[in-house]
């Protein structure tokens, strides 16, 4: 039976929100804040989207009450879904270890063979002086410094290794689909009477990747991580081969 990751956020969270939103409270409210925390999206982030989600409703939210919503939504994620939220906390502090030692870029190679360089270093800036619509300044980067942008690199890594996982799946997939394909960002078009060879390649491609490999310790051996990986429970990847409903 299909379950849905944003209701059920929502309704881990309701508890622990201000009495008067409860009634208000529903899947909508959380999708932005589920969706993003995966590519490390921060609280000040989650204020944002749950103000504007409330706001729709014309549901004004004061300061005090949008803390404690945030925290309620994040603390949800946490009994919600441990596994993913402890690798990413495990991700940024091997980050942080790698830069300590002095690294100052990552390396690692996705299953299908792609090497990911990530250098990310502190901007350079100037500031601008205008003239128009009355005198104001900005500040422009314009190239790159030799100093390694540290929280950068840490806020980007769970995202980019995720979207280097993401394309090996489809690159692997597709590889062995022999049919017409479109691709449109995250969508996989294909003919009808193609669908389920597809959707039997995508799935069979996934196990192979998470199931008969683990990636993780792959990637932790790559960019030197001084901790294992955390252990995932439960988790039995190969389900997916007979899971009716599959998004990755």
């Amino acid at each position: 039976m299909p379950q849905d990751a944003y209701k059920v956020v929502a309704m881990e969270s309701r508890g622990d929100i201000p009495a008067r939103l409860r009634p208000h409270w529903d899947r909508k409210k959380v999708k932005r804040v589920v969706m993003t925390i995966p590519y490390n999206a921060k609280p000040y982030s989650n204020r944002t989207y749950i103000r504007d989600a409330l706001k729709e409703k014309d549901i004004e939210i004061d300061k005090d009450e949008l803390t404690q919503v945030v925290k309620a939504v994040r603390d949800a994620m946490h009994r919600v879904v441990p596994g993913p939220m402890a690798v990413m906390k495990w991700i940024e502090d091997e980050v942080s270890r790698a830069l300590a030692r002095g690294l100052t870029e990552l390396e690692w190679t996705t299953p299908s063979g792609f090497v990911v360089h990530q250098s990310i270093m502190k901007k350079h800036f100037e500031i601008l002086n205008l003239q128009l619509l009355g005198r104001c300044k900005l500040k422009v980067a314009t190239d790159d410094s030799d100093t390694v942008d540290k929280a950068r690199h840490k806020a980007a890594t769970a995202p980019n290794l995720i979207h280097s996982l993401d394309a090996s799946l489809l690159h692997l997939a597709t590889m062995r689909f022999n049919h017409p394909i479109a691709l449109i960002h995250d969508s996989v078009l294909c003919r009808a009477t193609d669908m389920s060879i597809l959707s039997t390649l995508v799935r069979e491609t996934y196990m192979q990747l998470f199931a008969k490999h683990d990636y993780l310790q792959d990637f932790a051996n790559q960019i030197g991580a001084e901790t294992n990986p955390p252990i995932i429970g439960d988790l039995e990847p190969s389900n997916v081969l007979k899971s009716t409903y599959f998004f990755c």
